[in-house]
């Protein structure tokens, strides 16, 4: 019985004793992103992107389109 509770207790010890020297100054954690969590994030941001090129593009035709409709375009 004693043996399992000092089992215990040195395997509790163990495992907070990183959270313990996380804490103090001199320690340095970078958050790193998984490869799978990475590539999602670009796709999605490459998707957004041309999303938006083509809206942009087709608001841009659609200006010009109404733009040459005026009357008084072509009189400089």
């Amino acid at each position: 019985m004693i043996k399992k509770l000092i089992s215990a207790l040195l395997l509790c010890a163990a495992l907070f004793s990183g959270q313990s020297a996380a804490q103090r100054n001199g320690h340095v954690f970078y958050k790193v992103q998984n490869a799978d969590t990475m590539l999602r994030h670009c796709a999605d941001s490459d998707e957004i992107r041309s999303a938006a090129e083509e809206a942009a593009l087709d608001v841009r035709e659609h200006h010009y389109w109404a733009k040459s409709r005026k009357p008084g375009t072509y009189q400089n």
